[in-house]
C-alpha cells in the first residue's frame, strides 16, 4: 500500500511539473491594432553592393517599424500591414544622408498575411532590396523581423525543438531558409515573465544574374553567378498573452563571391572576382504603447 502510495504521488507531482512546463503560445491580434518596434542593424564589412566590391565599413541603421492589423479573419488569421515609421543611419560613425522618404523607397510599406502560428503568407511590397539579401529577414517586408518565429501546433515544453522553412524574397526568386528552434522556458523581463525561443540557421546561395546585374533563373542567359553561406543565429522572447515578440537580438554573417560565367571556358582570374563578407547584429524592442494607444487597440 506505501509503494503504491508513493508511486500515485511521484505521479502527481510528475502531472503537476509537466502542467507548469507546457505552455501555449499563438500569435493574438485585434483589428486596428497598431504596435511600434524600436530596431537597431548594424552591418559590418564590405557590403556586397552590384557591380562594385563595396565599400568597407559599418553601416548602422536606427529605426522604429510599425506593425498594423488591417483585419482578423475566423481561426485569428490576420492581414497586416508593416513600415518604417522612423529611420536614422550612420556609416563608420558618422551621420549618413538617408532621409525617411528616401528610406522608405528601398524598404517600403508592405503587407502579409499573419497565421496565429506565425507562419507568413501573401508576402507583398512594392520596393527593391538594398541591393543584396541580408541574413535572417528580408527589409522588402518586415513582416519576416516582427515575426521571425512559426511555432509548432502543439504545447511548448522547455527543451524542445522543431524546424520550419522561412521564404525570403517572393515568388520563384524566394530564398527557402530552414530554421532550427529551441524553446528554452520563461525568464522574465522587465518584471514579465517571457517565453523564450532561440533560432539557428545555415543556407548556401548559389543565384545568377544577367548583362544588368539583374536575378535570373535562365542560366543560358546568365552571365554572373553568386555563390556563399548565409548562418546566424537568434534569440526572442514572446509575450505570453498575445504572442508579440518584445525582444530579439540577432548575430548573423553572409559571405558571398560573385564572379563571371566564360561560356568559352576559359579560367576567371582572381581580379574578376567580387568577394562580400558582412557580418549583421540587429536588436528590436517592442515599444510600450500609449494609455491611450492601448485603449484604442482594445487592449
Amino acid at each position: 500500500m506505501r509503494k503504491l502510495a508513493s508511486l500515485l504521488a511521484v505521479s502527481v507531482i510528475t502531472s503537476a511539473l509537466w502542467a507548469q512546463e507546457s505552455a501555449n503560445l499563438q500569435f493574438k491580434f485585434t483589428e486596428k491594432q497598431r504596435e511600434l518596434f524600436d530596431a537597431t542593424v548594424e552591418l559590418n564589412g564590405n557590403l556586397p553592393i552590384p557591380g562594385a566590391a563595396g565599400m568597407a565599413g559599418t553601416l548602422k541603421l536606427i529605426m522604429t517599424l510599425f506593425m498594423q492589423v488591417d483585419k482578423v479573419e475566423d481561426g485569428g488569421k490576420a492581414a497586416v500591414k508593416t513600415g518604417l515609421e522612423a529611420f536614422d543611419a550612420e556609416f563608420n560613425g558618422q551621420p549618413f544622408p538617408v532621409g525617411l522618404d528616401m528610406a522608405r523607397s528601398v524598404i517600403p510599406d508592405s503587407t502579409a498575411t499573419v497565421h496565429p502560428t506565425g507562419k507568413l503568407d501573401g508576402l507583398q511590397s512594392g520596393g527593391g532590396l538594398m541591393g543584396f539579401q541580408l541574413p535572417g529577414f528580408d527589409p522588402r517586408n518586415m513582416a519576416t523581423l516582427l515575426f521571425p518565429t512559426e511555432l509548432p501546433d502543439k504545447p511548448l515544453t522547455s527543451g524542445m525543438t522543431w524546424q520550419f522553412t522561412r521564404a525570403l524574397g517572393g515568388g520563384n526568386d524566394a530564398l527557402k531558409i530552414p530554421m532550427n528552434a529551441r524553446y528554452e522556458g520563461m525568464e522574465e523581463y522587465n518584471g514579465v515573465k517571457l517565453h523564450k525561443i532561440t533560432q539557428t540557421f545555415e543556407q548556401t546561395i548559389e543565384s545568377y544574374q544577367d548583362a544588368f546585374y539583374q536575378p535570373t533563373n535562365d542560366k543560358n542567359a546568365a552571365v554572373r553567378i553568386t555563390k556563399g553561406v548565409m548562418k546566424g543565429t537568434m534569440n526572442m522572447w514572446y509575450h505570453p498573452d498575445n504572442g508579440l515578440v518584445q525582444r530579439m537580438t540577432m548575430q548573423a554573417s553572409l559571405n558571398q563571391t560573385t564572379e563571371p560565367i566564360k561560356k568559352d571556358g576559359s579560367e576567371v582570374k582572381d581580379f574578376e572576382r567580387e568577394t562580400s563578407e558582412v557580418k549583421l547584429n540587429a536588436t528590436l524592442t517592442r515599444k510600450e504603447p500609449k494609455k491611450e494607444d492601448a485603449a484604442a487597440s482594445g487592449k
